[in-house]
């Protein structure tokens, strides 16, 4: 039996798969994100696990992670954003109609009118059918379905005010971001609380997975005995900060749209507002995420069961949340800068800041943008192989970071702790001992003693 061998050069639609899984890639926090963390994470940590409960303890997290991931773009989020135009904005009147995705305007255009309405007729004319349009379309087939969007019927809704239209629309969409925000970071940072009590239920022990199998059920106990008196008042803390979190991020991404406050400060926040946009209406940006992210970070950190994990969840979060939100970068800004200055490449976006900083790790291109300026003949093919290598070798340092290095470091650590109780009870129990052996008998207690 021959086994079909994939030529490269002689197969270009593989090699186009390539490309457009490193662009698609590249161009999503969230999914590049995702990738790391099964293979940075995921995996690796349930291999690097201590003991069975462990695992199934790492297991049920990353499951409901996954879960999240997959649940809240795909599935959410499309039914949220019909609803906020629905019901909150009030511009569609039919919940399936591709007009609700005037939401996927960015903040960026919603500054003013103008910007706001030749923005509106681009993605008009980019709009197509999802998924969800597609299925609905099939199963009702002789409903009236329009594809593209309707401005006109959107300002009708509006009674042809167009700014009317910008707020109703800003208001939509931060609607969505805080309903998002809110149930996404509760979710996350509140599954650590479920997951201890399933452990605890499961196990019969109220002490840390990862120590279980170090010592006895006594000492594991007494060193999570702080957590069960208090882990009540931590769940209610939790939600409080979470609670003013969301109304502050919401606050700050989009009140500044719709102010008629002329500061210079909030006119930088309106300036950078499209921070807080959701890519193709459905993949949280990389701001918000970083904030949620740190959130759920806190809410972890807040229901470790004693000194020790509180320790193991500080590293492994810190490390992550650098790697997530700034190791990427850094890393292909600098390799970067290497590959332009020694082998000729031009993916270096140009700059006017000329900073040591800006020299060391400069902004660079997006894949999709080098593959645009190749086939507009403005690069050769080259930057594109080089972008796509930078990108992936950034990807598996990353990953061997996280996968390795962390939980071998981390499981040292642990043990270094537990071995320091186990052998400060030993040392109690002998002193214990010996004071009982040596303790003088008086001569009075020696004639009194009665036999049993």
């Amino acid at each position: 039996m021959q086994i079909a061998q994939i030529n490269l050069k002689q197969n270009p639609s593989f090699k186009n798969g390539f490309y457009n899984v490193t662009r698609e890639l590249d161009s999503s926090v969230m999914l590049s994100r995702a990738v790391v963390d099964m293979f940075g994470c995921c995996i690796p940590w349930l291999i690097f696990a201590n003991n069975n409960t462990e695992r199934k303890e790492k297991a049920r997290k990353f499951s409901f992670e996954y879960t999240m991931a997959w649940l809240s773009p795909f599935i959410t989020l499309p039914f949220i954003n019909r609803l906020s135009m629905r019901y909150i904005g009030k511009l569609t009147k039919n919940f399936w109609l591709n007009n609700h995705k005037a939401i996927h305007i960015s903040n960026e255009y919603l500054k003013n009118t103008n910007l706001m309405m030749k923005e509106l007729e681009k993605i008009s004319k980019k709009t197509t059918r999802g998924p969800i349009e597609k299925l609905f379309n099939k199963c009702f087939p002789n409903k009236k379905y329009e594809q593209k969007i309707n401005i006109s019927e959107l300002l009708n809704s509006c009674n042809g005010d167009k700014e009317k239209l910008r707020q109703k629309l800003i208001k939509a969409k931060c609607s969505v971001f805080t309903i998002d925000f809110l149930l996404t970071t509760l979710a996350m940072g509140a599954f650590p609380f479920i997951n201890n009590e399933i452990t605890q239920k499961s196990s019969g022990q109220t002490g840390f997975s990862a120590e279980m199998s170090m010592a006895n059920k006594e000492i594991i106990e007494k060193r999570a005995n702080n957590y069960e008196k208090t882990k009540r008042k931590r769940f209610r803390t939790f939600v409080g900060i979470t609670c003013a979190s969301t109304i502050l991020t919401s606050l700050i991404g989009f009140a500044p749209l719709i102010s008629k406050n002329s500061s210079r400060i909030v006119n930088s926040l309106k300036n950078n507002s499209k921070l807080f946009d959701y890519n193709k209406g459905i993949y949280m940006s990389r701001l918000p995420l970083a904030i949620v992210v740190g959130l759920s970070s806190l809410g972890f950190i807040l229901f470790a069961r004693n000194r020790t994990e509180q320790k193991d969840l500080a590293i492994r979060n810190t490390i992550g949340y650098s790697v997530f939100f700034g190791g990427d970068l850094i890393l292909s800004s600098l390799f970067t800068n290497i590959s332009d200055r020694v082998f000729g490449t031009k993916l270096r976006k140009e700059s006017g800041n000329k900073s040591v900083i800006n020299k060391i790790f400069p902004k660079i291109k997006s894949v999709e943008q080098i593959i645009k300026e190749i086939e507009q003949g403005k690069l050769s093919k080259i930057n594109k192989k080089v972008a796509a290598g930078i990108f992936w070798s950034d990807m598996l340092l990353l990953m061997c970071t996280m996968g390795y290095v962390v939980p071998t470091a981390i499981n040292k650590m642990i043990k270094n702790d537990v071995e320091k109780d186990v052998q400060a009870k030993d040392k109690n129990n002998i002193a214990s001992t010996k004071t009982a052996i040596t303790k003088p008998t008086r001569m009075e207690d020696f004639i009194n003693h009665k036999p049993h």
